[in-house]
C-alpha cells in the first residue's frame, strides 16, 4: 500500500521526471490540491524571470516609445510624452508583464486541455474534461524550469534573449523583420523544455485514457500542430500592423 508521503504532491514533482505516466495517472485520479505545487512553481519562476528581466524590458519599452515619438509631429509628440512616461514606468512594466504572464499561463492550460479533450473524444476515448485539466499544471513544469534558466541567461548576459529556442538559425538581427517571420516565430517555440512538455503530453494521454502508444503518439502530434498554430496567431496578427521589412 502506498504511504501518504509517497502520495504527497512534493513526491509527485520527482515522479514527473522518472515515472510521468504513473505520476499523471495519480494526479488525475485524485486531483484534490495537487495543482498547488506545480502552480506555485510556475508563479515562482515567473517572479524570478521578471525580477531579472524587468529593467531590460523597461529599456526596450522606452526604446520603442522613443521611436514612435520620433515619427510624430512635434505638437503631437509633446502631448503623447506624458502617456509614454506612464507606460514605461517600472511599476507599470512589472504589473503588465506579471499580468500577461499569468493570464497567458491560464489561457494556455485551457487551450491545451481543450485540444487534448476534444481530440481524444473524436478518437473515441471516454474521458472527462476535469481529468484533463487536472494534469495541466504538471504539464507546464518544463516551462517553469525554462523561466528559471532564461532568468540565469539574462542575468549573465545582462540583456534579453532576442532569439529564443532555435530561432537563432534564421535570425537576421532586424527585430521588425524577425517579428514578421513565421519561421522565426515557429523555431522560437522549439527547445528542450518544449520537447519535454510534449513528452509529458504523451504521458498524460496514456495516463488518463486506455489508448495504446500509437494512438497516443498520433494525438500528441495533433496537439503539437494545433498548439503551434495557436502560438503563431500573434505573429500573424502582428504582420498586419507592422511595417513591411
Amino acid at each position: 500500500m502506498e504511504t501518504h508521503e509517497q502520495d504527497h504532491s512534493l513526491s509527485l514533482l520527482i515522479g514527473i521526471i522518472d515515472q510521468p505516466i504513473r505520476t499523471l495517472a495519480r494526479v488525475a485520479e485524485s486531483p484534490r490540491w495537487r495543482w498547488v505545487w506545480p502552480t506555485l512553481l510556475m508563479l515562482f519562476s515567473i517572479a524570478v524571470y521578471l525580477g531579472v528581466a524587468v529593467p531590460y524590458l523597461q529599456q526596450e519599452a522606452r526604446k520603442a516609445a522613443m521611436l514612435q515619438l520620433a515619427n510624430m509631429p512635434s505638437a503631437q509628440a509633446a502631448t503623447a510624452q506624458a502617456r509614454v512616461e506612464q507606460f514605461t514606468r517600472l511599476s507599470f512594466i512589472v504589473g503588465s508583464a506579471a499580468f500577461s504572464s499569468i493570464i497567458g499561463m491560464l489561457v494556455g492550460w485551457v487551450v491545451a486541455a481543450g485540444i487534448l479533450y476534444f481530440s481524444s473524444l473524436m478518437a473515441g476515448e471516454d474521458l472527462n474534461f476535469s481529468s484533463v485539466f487536472a494534469i495541466m499544471p504538471w504539464l507546464w513544469i518544463p516551462f517553469a524550469l525554462r523561466n528559471v534558466v532564461q532568468a540565469v541567461w539574462v542575468a549573465w548576459h545582462k540583456g534579453l534573449i532576442t532569439a529564443p529556442g532555435l530561432s537563432w538559425l534564421v535570425a537576421t538581427g532586424d527585430e521588425i523583420k524577425d517579428a514578421r517571420n513565421l519561421t522565426f516565430s515557429l523555431l522560437s517555440q522549439m527547445d528542450f523544455f518544449a520537447a519535454w512538455h510534449i513528452v509529458l503530453v504523451y504521458a498524460g494521454l496514456r495516463a488518463i485514457t486506455r489508448m495504446n502508444a500509437r494512438k497516443a503518439f498520433r494525438l500528441t502530434s495533433t496537439y503539437v500542430v494545433l498548439s503551434l498554430g495557436v502560438r503563431l496567431l500573434p505573429t500573424l496578427i502582428g504582420r498586419a500592423f507592422m511595417p513591411a521589412g
